[in-house]
């Protein structure tokens, strides 16, 4: 029997599901503010769902591919 490696674990959050802005940054290695900053100079995408605002996973994974 082998130990389950990270990679086994399942995800946390589904593939494709919008991310919230703390965990977006967190997964950017970026601050929220410069999160924020690039949300207001409309750089990256965002959807609003009531008063939240969250972050498109391709919108995210494209910052991760190309930088912030």
């Amino acid at each position: 029997m082998t130990t389950p490696t990270p990679t086994d674990a399942p995800p946390t959050r589904p593939p494709g599901s919008p991310w919230p802005i703390p965990d977006a940054a967190a997964f950017l290695s970026i601050s929220e503010r410069h999160l924020h900053r690039l949300l207001d100079a409309n750089k990256v995408k965002s959807v609003r769902l009531g008063r939240r605002r969250l972050i498109p996973d391709a919108e995210v994974q494209r910052l991760a591919r190309d930088g912030c």
